[in-house]
């Protein structure tokens, strides 16, 4: 399996709408399009550039590009977004003289901005001062688009940025749904506590998933198959994902809505896993051992379904007492598994990291510590 980051600071550069001024510029990436699932997911992380200094706590997708005049100098940068009643300020020194500087100003994201569906054309005005004197405005051409709205794919011409990763950004381990789903799955008698790889079984591993399964079953969550295509190149490829509160209200899952809602309760309760996605289609994976040498999959496209009950029951379930809730989601989940390996089988030899953007692996764990984080907004469970 292959598991690619390319730090979007640095990879979506050339990606750029942009004012410019022999002064100063303005940049918006890619393609003047903010993505606040792009903006939310990434922790502050400063260019590896080394002639390039950054400052601020924005990501960098938006960007104001100077080059300091003396050392020490002092520089305040107001971004307004008058369609969102939204402004912010950036205060910032510049140590050296004579640098070229790129400061990140935040977005501070509102309910109007939250409970957005649809993309929606605005633009920021930029203004500078220098040294207490005001040194300019620019105003930048935007679209903001939805929270739900996953980008995953950037080209232009030959030149190409693999993002797949932000799907990582959906999977909500501290979701209130998550918890929703544990007290229910506790309730179904499948498992006694949650333990994670404790038990060092990986039938134990298996039980903890299939309670989970049941309970999001038992919510009378289904698979849906719409098209979740938002853009479809040929510049920016994105679609459509499901927050979890949304996923758990609606009753309906794609395949990538149930995988990353599966993903976020396996990583609360300490099982690592993993997103495997292939050309229109993703499924789930997660492992078995704390050692991450083995892992089972997941066809969440087998939610809810109606399957024939195998006549000998699985290892992992030999000790849990069945019931007909238990026995219809012991089927359902001991088929999307038996399917989850198959297709896993049938695309293993692409899923190496020179197939790109077609196959990949997102692991969640590895997506933390590279600095993927939540995309964190508001949810409800009902």
């Amino acid at each position: 399996m292959s598991f690619r980051f390319r730090w979007p600071i640095l990879a979506l550069a050339g990606f750029t709408s942009a004012s410019v001024a022999a002064d100063w510029s303005v940049r918006v990436t890619p393609f003047g399009g903010i993505y606040p699932s792009l903006e939310l997911s990434q922790a502050r992380r400063t260019s590896a550039a080394p002639e390039t200094y950054t400052l601020g706590a924005g990501s960098g997708l938006i960007a104001v590009v100077l080059t300091s005049r003396r050392a020490g100098e002092r520089v305040v940068v107001t971004t307004r977004i008058p369609e969102f009643d939204r402004t912010q300020r950036l205060d910032a020194d510049l140590a050296q003289a004579t640098h070229r500087y790129e400061l990140y100003p935040p977005l501070q994201w509102n309910d109007a901005l939250q409970s957005q569906k649809k993309p929606v054309p605005a633009h920021i005005e930029f203004s500078l001062e220098r040294d207490g004197m005001p040194s300019g405005t620019r105003e930048e051409r935007v679209t903001i688009h939805p929270f739900d709205e996953a980008l995953y794919f950037v080209r232009d011409g030959a030149e190409t940025v693999d993002l797949s990763w932000i799907f990582a950004a959906y999977v909500d381990e501290n979701d209130a749904v998550v918890d929703d789903i544990i007290d229910r799955a506790k309730a179904s008698g499948i498992v006694d506590d949650f333990n994670g790889y404790a038990r060092g079984s990986s039938d134990a591993v298996l039980a903890q998933a299939w309670a989970i399964w049941h309970a999001i079953s038992e919510r009378g969550i289904r698979y849906s198959s719409a098209d979740p295509s938002i853009q479809r190149g040929p510049h920016v490829f994105s679609q459509h994902v499901r927050l979890l509160s949304e996923t758990w209200n609606d009753r309906s899952a794609n395949c990538i809505d149930g995988s990353v809602l599966i993903a976020s309760v396996l990583q609360r309760v300490g099982i690592r896993s993993f997103l495997v996605l292939v050309p229109g289609h993703a499924f789930l994976g997660f492992y078995t051992d704390a050692d991450a040498q083995h892992a089972a999959y997941l066809e969440t496209t087998l939610l809810g379904a109606n399957v024939a009950t195998a006549s000998n029951s699985p290892s992992f379930a030999r000790d849990v007492a069945i019931t007909p809730e238990t026995q219809k989601s012991r089927a359902s989940f001991t088929a999307a598994l038996a399917a989850g390996r198959a297709h896993h089988m049938r695309v293993a030899a692409k899923l190496d990291g020179r197939h790109a953007p077609d196959y990949a692996v997102i692991d969640i764990a590895a997506a933390r510590e590279f600095g993927i984080r939540p995309i964190s907004a508001p949810s409800e469970t009902k």
